[in-house]
């Protein structure tokens, strides 16, 4: 990875870095990229922590939050490359869901490494350009 490239930080690993009991290796990594001010995100991620705050006190925590990020466009472009991937993939005997497809899509075309704690992005990078980063200890899944 190049050392200042974006890190692209899906659901899974922004939701344990900020649940209070959260795998302590994920939130060590997550905050380390927030400090470096290299996270991104996109409408997917948004959509899938900030929509689910717990309350208003956390919703508007969680909007400021997403506002000091990097964000990375959803248009025609990144379905197109993301509908072609899923493709790609099935032919290959690999099924993901499409939200995983789109993020994935979404980094793979900013050139960012994905943060996750979600196995399907283990077997999209296996089978394309995606540079991803599991960041749960093994014990901790």
């Amino acid at each position: 990875m190049i050392a200042d490239s974006l890190i692209l930080v899906d659901s899974s690993a922004f939701i344990e870095y900020y649940r209070p009991s959260g795998v302590a290796a994920v939130q060590t990594a997550v905050a380390e990229a927030i400090a470096s001010e290299r996270v991104a995100v996109n409408g997917i991620i948004q959509v899938e922590i900030v929509a689910f705050a717990p309350d208003e006190a956390s919703y508007q925590k969680l909007v400021a939050d997403f506002q000091a990020f990097h964000w990375l466009p959803l248009g025609p472009e990144e379905f197109s490359f993301a509908t072609e991937l899923g493709f790609r993939l099935r032919r290959q005997g690999v099924t993901v869901p499409p939200a995983d497809l789109i993020i994935a899509a979404s980094g793979i075309q900013a050139g960012a490494t994905v943060y996750h704690v979600d196995g399907h992005y283990e077997l999209i990078a296996q089978h394309s350009r995606l540079s991803a980063r599991h960041l749960a200890p093994k014990d901790a899944q």
